[in-house]
């Protein structure tokens, strides 16, 4: 019989090695994305914004205009409406006939002020809160 000696061969260990810390730092880099959130979520997207927003000041009720943008995949309402000035005075609104507003819609937010008067120039920061959670903060002035 023929006694053939053959050569086994493999990759050498230094080859081995960075290809282990190659696939290493991509797991690294994808769990990193995942955790802080670099990809984007899942499932959903943008999110609700406020668009022109205006105080006015009337001869018997203070208003709150501005447009809302739904960018979610979700419909949202709203809950709450408070404007805040430099003096820390808040003044809640009535926002009924506002809303909802679809997925991937906007529409307008009109709002009577319930509690409190504004002051001309002053500047005020307006939230509004909806049904899903979110709350967005607007900046206006009264005039």
């Amino acid at each position: 019989m023929f006694n053939i000696k053959r050569k086994k061969k493999g990759i050498s260990p230094v080859i081995a090695s960075i290809i282990l810390i190659a696939i290493t730092i991509a797991v690294a880099i994808a769990v990193a994305g995942w955790v802080f959130g670099l990809f984007g979520t899942y499932g959903s997207a943008g999110g609700v914004s406020v668009i022109n927003p205006t105080l006015t000041i009337g001869a018997v009720d203070d208003t709150f205009a501005a447009t809302v943008k739904n960018d979610k995949d979700t419909g949202v309402s709203i809950v709450s409406v408070t404007a805040t000035g430099d003096l820390g005075v808040a003044i809640t609104f009535d926002f009924t006939g506002s809303g909802p507003y679809t997925a991937h819609s906007s529409g307008p937010i009109t709002a009577t002020a319930t509690t409190g008067n504004f002051t001309s120039g002053s500047p005020y920061t307006i939230r509004i809160a909806f049904s899903d959670g979110t709350i967005v903060s607007a900046s206006a002035s009264a005039i």
